[in-house]
């Protein structure tokens, strides 16, 4: 059986037609995807471009969940000092209100002191972010790498508040620290001398402004431990205070970096964005021109269609009548 015959115009406008159709898929796809470049074969240059952009906008992302996560524990730490320079201050208050008390009052401070220490300790110990305690151990090390290269990282090294002694990342830097082994504040060691050598008071009930000879000590040392107690815990809310200042340091530091990597990245997917997304306006101008136009091929290949078959219905009938 013979194939159908098409004539050159036919042909043609059936070309046209299907080139046509392409454009309009083309069209519709952008308005669909938003995307002018969706694949390799849409524009190979464009599309690869784009796809290291994301690719590089991811990884900064991923860095800067672990620079949200230091942030944490770093603000962690900070709360942290603040609730314990409170404690301190309550401590001062306390041993204020001991000079020149009863018996009684000064037992009940002893009382007072001793549970404002337990808590102090122990909210020490609490201020811990996803297992890392900054605060309770010079060994606790926080690293935060920034980006791929290896030198690109931000290490804080932790404090010990609680410290069984002094030193320059605990909170009582003098020789003498003020907690025992389980971590519970003594008011001897509180009491010490500079250089670390104890009195021998055990807690403010001990401590009395009368003469000597009758189970307490005389006004003058009694004055001078009262005076030791209020400056090294005077001391240690400056510690403190500059402990909280270089962790609110680094927290700042961090945080920067955080925002400047959200804005890095931003700019890196906004610029694959410029190499593959479509103007839909455009897009849209597109589909309604190449729509259009397959209406107008589709009224025209019907018309040579028509055109077609009326004469070979002519020829057909004149050869009849020939014939006849």
């Amino acid at each position: 059986m013979a194939g159908v015959q098409l004539s050159p115009s036919l042909q043609l406008s059936l070309n046209n037609l299907a080139q046509t159709q392409g454009a309009y898929e083309s069209a519709q796809g952008q308005l669909q995807t938003g995307r002018a470049v969706s694949s390799p074969t849409d524009n190979a240059i464009a599309y690869f471009q784009a796809a290291s952009l994301t690719a590089r906008a991811a990884q900064i992302l991923n860095y800067n969940g672990g620079i949200d996560q230091g942030v944490s524990s770093v603000d962690t730490a900070l709360t942290a000092t603040t609730a314990v320079e409170g404690l301190l201050k309550q401590l001062q208050g306390v041993v204020e209100g001991a000079q020149g008390g009863s018996l009684a009052a000064r037992t009940q401070a002893t009382q007072q002191f001793k549970a404002i220490g337990t808590q102090l300790s122990q909210l020490v110990q609490d201020a811990s972010y996803q297992g890392l305690n900054l605060l309770s151990s010079t060994a606790a090390t926080l690293a935060v790498p920034l980006s791929p290269q290896s030198s690109g990282s931000i290490q804080l090294s932790g404090y010990n508040l609680v410290a069984t002694t002094g030193g320059a990342r605990t909170l009582f830097t003098a020789a003498a620290g003020a907690f025992d082994n389980v971590r519970a504040i003594l008011f001897s060691n509180v009491a010490a001398g500079p250089a670390g050598s104890a009195r021998g008071f055990s807690s403010l009930d001990t401590v009395a402004g009368t003469s000597a000879g009758t189970g307490t000590v005389a006004a003058s040392i009694a004055k001078a431990i009262f005076s030791e107690v209020e400056s090294r815990l005077s001391t240690a809310i400056n510690q403190l205070q500059s402990i909280a200042s270089s962790l609110g340091n680094v927290s700042q530091v961090l945080q920067t970096r955080s925002l400047f990597q959200q804005s890095y990245a931003a700019s890196l997917q906004a610029g694959a964005a410029k190499l593959t997304l479509a103007d839909l306006n455009l897009a849209a101008a597109h589909s309604q021109a190449s729509s259009l136009r397959i209406e107008l091929g589709l009224q025209s290949a019907a018309l040579q269609g028509q055109i077609r078959s009326s004469i070979l219905q002519i020829l057909h009938s004149s050869t009849a009548s020939s014939s006849s």
